[in-house]
C-alpha cells in the first residue's frame, strides 16, 4: 500500500510541475501580430524592382461636378449658303470636307430669267436717259411759264418712276454678282456665281449637277473651326459653383481619354424646360480632332482643400483595409517598412489624399512605388 501511495504522489508533482512549466512558457513569448512585423526589403531588391521613396506633398483636392454639351463654333463661323435667285446647278466640283476661302466660286447657277432682269434694267437705264433730259427741260420751260405746272409734273412723275426702277434692278444686278456697267454695255450672262461667305470647309452640301435650287433654299453648309468652343447644359443646382473665367476641364469621350482645360467665357440668362442652363467655354489649345458636334463631358472643381498626398502607387488595398508603407529604419544592406492604415479615397492626377488612421511626421518617408508588389508578397520578405 505504500509504494503504490508514493506512485499516486508522484503523479500529482509531476503532472503540476509540467502546468507550471507550460504557464512559465507562455507569459515569457512574445506576442506577433501582422500589425507589427516589418517588412524587410534589401538594397539589390530594392533597385531591382525599381522601387521609389517620397514624402507626403501638400496638394490642392476638390470635389467634381459633371456637365455634358457639344462641340460648336461661334455663329460667325458658320455659314447656310442660298440665293435669291432660283435656278438650275450647272457648275460644281465640291465635296463634303473640301476647304474654301472666303469669295471662292462655290457653284454656278443658269436660268434664262436671268437675262430678262439684265434686259429690263438695260431698257429702263436708256429711258431713263431720255426722262432725265426730258424732265431738266421742262424744268426750264416751267421757270419760264412755257408750260404749265400739270405738263412740268406729268414729266417729273416719269422721271422718278424710271429713276426708282432703275435703282431697284441696279442692286438686284449687283445681288447677282453681276456688274452692272458689263449689262449696259450689254455682256448679258444667263449663269450667276454663288461665291463662299466664309473661309472654311464645306460641312453639309444639299444640291448636285443639274438640281433645281429655290429661292432662299440652303445650297451647302461651311463651318470654319479654327476656332471652337464648348456649349455646355449644368443643372440649375450647380450654377452658384460657376463663374465667368472659371478654368475647367473637359474631354473627348469617343476619341480619346486626354483632359483638356477651358474657360468660362459666358453663363447663360435663362433656365432652360429641364433646369439647365447654358454655359460657354473656350478651350485653352484647339487639338486639330476637335469636330463640331462631338460630345464633351466636363468636369468642374468645387469645394477646393489643400491636403496631404502621395502618388496612386503608394496605396494597396488589402482584405478591405487600405495600406501605405512607411520606412521604419535603414541599415547597410536593407530598408524597413511598416503598415500604416489609411482611409480609402478617390485619386485625381494620379495622386489621392493621405489620411492616416493614427500618428504620422511630416518628416515620415513613404514607399511611393512597388507598395502593392510587396504587401501582395512577391517582393522582400518580413522581419519579425
Amino acid at each position: 500500500m505504500k509504494i503504490t501511495h508514493s506512485i499516486y504522489l508522484f503523479i500529482i508533482l509531476l503532472i503540476a510541475g509540467c502546468n507550471s512549466s507550460e504557464q512559465k512558457t507562455q507569459t515569457t513569448t512574445p506576442s506577433n501580430t501582422e500589425e507589427d512585423e516589418l517588412i524587410k526589403v534589401t538594397k539589390t531588391q530594392f533597385e531591382h524592382a525599381k522601387l521609389k521613396l517620397g514624402k507626403a506633398d501638400s496638394t490642392n483636392f476638390s470635389e467634381k461636378l459633371t456637365a455634358h454639351g457639344t462641340i460648336d463654333v461661334p455663329p460667325k463661323n458658320k455659314a447656310s449658303v442660298s440665293t435669291f435667285f432660283e435656278g438650275y446647278v450647272s457648275n460644281t466640283s465640291l465635296l463634303i470636307g473640301d476647304k474654301v476661302k472666303k469669295g471662292d466660286v462655290l457653284i454656278e447657277l443658269s436660268n434664262p430669267e436671268y437675262l430678262s432682269i439684265q434686259q429690263d434694267y438695260a431698257e429702263n437705264n436708256a429711258q431713263l436717259n431720255y426722262l432725265t433730259s426730258e424732265y431738266q427741260r421742262k424744268k426750264n420751260l416751267l421757270a419760264d411759264k412755257v408750260i404749265s405746272q400739270k405738263v412740268f409734273e406729268e414729266t417729273r412723275s416719269l422721271y422718278k418712276a424710271a429713276q426708282a426702277k432703275d435703282n431697284a434692278l441696279q442692286k438686284k444686278i449687283t445681288l447677282m454678282k453681276l456688274s452692272p456697267k458689263q449689262v449696259l454695255n450689254g455682256n448679258f450672262s444667263e449663269s450667276i456665281k454663288i461665291y463662299a461667305p466664309i473661309s472654311g470647309s464645306i460641312s453639309k452640301m444639299f444640291v448636285s449637277q443639274g438640281s433645281f435650287v429655290a429661292k432662299s433654299a440652303p445650297i451647302m453648309e461651311i463651318i470654319n473651326t479654327e476656332h471652337v468652343h464648348l456649349e455646355l447644359k449644368v443643372f440649375e443646382k450647380d450654377i452658384k459653383y460657376l463663374s465667368e473665367g472659371q478654368t475647367i476641364e473637359f474631354q473627348i469621350p469617343e476619341v480619346s481619354d486626354s483632359i483638356h482645360k477651358a474657360y468660362i467665357r459666358l453663363i447663360g440668362a435663362e433656365i432652360e424646360p429641364d433646369r439647365s442652363i447654358k454655359v460657354h467655354a473656350h478651350p485653352e489649345n484647339e487639338a486639330n480632332y476637335f469636330k463640331v458636334g462631338m460630345f464633351v463631358k466636363a468636369m468642374f472643381s468645387v469645394n477646393t482643400k489643400k491636403m496631404l498626398s502621395l502618388p496612386e502607387a503608394a496605396f494597396t488595398d488589402l482584405e478591405g483595409k487600405t495600406y501605405v508603407l512607411r520606412l521604419k529604419e535603414t541599415q547597410q544592406d536593407a530598408y524597413y517598412f511598416e503598415k500604416v492604415t489609411v482611409e480609402n479615397s478617390l485619386q485625381h492626377n494620379g495622386i489621392k489624399p493621405f489620411i492616416p488612421i493614427g500618428k504620422t511626421s511630416p518628416k515620415d518617408v513613404f514607399l511611393i512605388k512597388g507598395t502593392f508588389d510587396l504587401l501582395s508578397g512577391s517582393s522582400g520578405g518580413h522581419a519579425h
